[in-house]
């Protein structure tokens, strides 16, 4: 019997270092609410597993702090896209460059000559550096240079010399083809928002709002503008965070769609503004995905029509928390954190099957803007970057940025469910389980999944007498263990 053991350990052993067997996504589910279990920050390029979500998810800490630059570098908002078009670097800022595999420094940015700076979604070796003084730059990876592509500053179609010119601000992106993209301009106190065509360097068209911008630096009574996804529409949000018509300017209030083309006026799809972002639905329709004022609500609304669809209404969605639709690559879902509730970070399936991937807990005490756990998801949704203190609530400039995937099938992690056993383990017959499971999936040696079993009711045992004997890998509701087969 030992030999039999210590061999078969020796060949899991032989396993576990020789593959990572990476599934891409986890488990589509119902909206589980799931307290965030105990667990110890893992040290630089390491990881912990999460098995307390449905499918286990592995978190890796990809920063510490930099006493060069005396900063914890982290990533900018949950809707500025830190990888480029392919995913194999990152940035942080406009002031460094990652690899994406080994998360070691490649270069440092050009800092303001190119701040701020957005991705190109085509080509990865683009970064668009959209200055506040009206220069459009382009920073190109491979040769480390910056090259002015235009100067805008000046409108001569509406003989406008801007007093102030910014992208957004700060939430808005270029459309998935790297043609549209608009920014917000203020002269005096009024706002214009202007239509930019990337590829014919030119403008497009500009609208005029009277007075809308108000006497500060940034916007006094827009939150943001933006082009959607597929350029064709131009979105603004007003006055972030005030309900319907109850503080209108000049009629304008809530969540505003406009035609890219000519900026006419086509619909107003939320009557509330909150944290959202542009994406597109499971059928290709386009849609904004935000939070609402009511209690535990997360929406979508269409902007071809204003229909409004409730994704889930969790309380655990009452809370803060940020969204994002920067997963370019794989339309039909947008990703969501909590601040507070439960702490998760979710892909939710945008239709009406409420339908949600966990993609685990951020850890975070989320105690200031700072350490607001902003989750983006990469081009092809298969990871998310995120920054968390991991509870280290005692010092407000303390953040990590780390990366959260579903794990590999071969991640065995006693942490946090540390209670749950399944014996006799080697098994011949019959498997049993010390805690209620819903969910049983089994993996060979090699990774492939074997079997898949969703339990209608509770059960503590399961008949694995047909499996061949052999060294298999079987997950549940609480993580991985590996399993002998006799």
């Amino acid at each position: 019997m030992l030999r039999f053991l210590y061999h078969n350990y020796r060949f899991y052993f032989m396993v576990f270092f020789s593959f990572t067997l990476y599934a891409q996504y986890p488990v589509d589910t119902i909206y589980l609410s799931i307290a965030t279990p105990s667990a110890s920050m893992p040290g630089l390029r390491q990881s912990l597993i999460d098995n307390s979500v449905p499918d286990p998810v592995q978190i890796t800490r990809i920063t510490e702090y930099n006493a060069q630059w005396d900063w914890y570098p982290t990533h900018e908002y949950a809707k500025i896209q830190p990888w480029n078009a392919n995913a194999t670097i990152y940035k942080f800022y406009s002031v460094a460059i990652y690899d994406a595999r080994t998360f070691q420094l490649i270069r440092t940015l050009p800092g303001s000559e190119i701040y701020p700076s957005y991705w190109s979604n085509t080509d990865p070796d683009i970064l668009y550096g959209f200055k506040e003084n009206g220069d459009l730059k382009i920073y190109h990876v491979q040769m480390d240079s910056v090259e002015l592509i235009d100067h805008i500053y000046f409108d001569s179609a509406n003989h406008v010399d801007y007093d102030i010119f910014k992208l957004g601000p700060g939430e808005g992106n270029i459309d998935r083809f790297d043609r549209f993209v608009a920014f917000a301009a203020k002269k005096q106190t009024d706002l214009y928002v202007i239509v930019y065509d990337l590829q014919n360097r030119r403008i497009v068209t500009t609208k005029r709002f009277i007075d809308a911008w108000g006497n500060n630096n940034s916007p006094q009574y827009i939150d943001w503008v933006s082009v959607s996804q597929s350029g064709q529409y131009v979105g603004i949000m007003w006055d972030h965070n005030t309900t319907d018509e109850t503080h209108p300017h000049n009629g304008h209030y809530g969540v505003e769609i406009y035609d890219s083309q000519n900026m006419q006026f086509l619909r107003r799809i939320a009557r509330y503004g909150n944290h959202g972002d542009f994406g597109y639905d499971t059928s290709g329709r386009e849609v904004f995905v935000q939070f609402w004022g009511e209690t535990g609500t997360l929406n979508m609304y269409y902007l071809d029509s204003g229909e409004r669809i409730v994704l889930s209404s969790h309380p655990d969605f009452g809370g803060e928390g940020h969204i994002s639709c920067r997963n370019l690559q794989r339309p039909g879902y947008a990703y969501v954190s909590q601040d507070d509730r439960s702490g998760q970070m979710v892909a939710v399936r945008l239709d009406t099957t409420g339908r949600f991937e966990h993609f685990g807990h951020h850890f975070s005490s989320a105690e200031n803007y700072t350490k607001s756990p902003m989750p983006c998801p990469s081009p092809d949704g298969t990871k998310v970057m995120f920054k968390s203190d991991f509870g280290q609530a005692n010092d407000p400039d303390l953040v990590y940025t780390f990366i959260a995937q579903k794990a590999p099938v071969n991640a065995v992690s006693s942490a946090p469910f540390r209670g749950w056993k399944l014996y006799p383990n080697p098994v011949r017959n019959i498997l049993h389980f010390s805690l209620p499971v819903h969910r049983i999936i089994l993996y060979d040696s090699t990774g492939k999944q074997i079997l898949n079993i969703s339990l209608e009711t509770v059960t503590y045992d399961i008949d694995l007498s047909i499996l061949p004997p052999g060294t298999y890998f079987i997950r549940t509701d609480y993580g991985t263990r590996l399993l002998i087969k006799r």
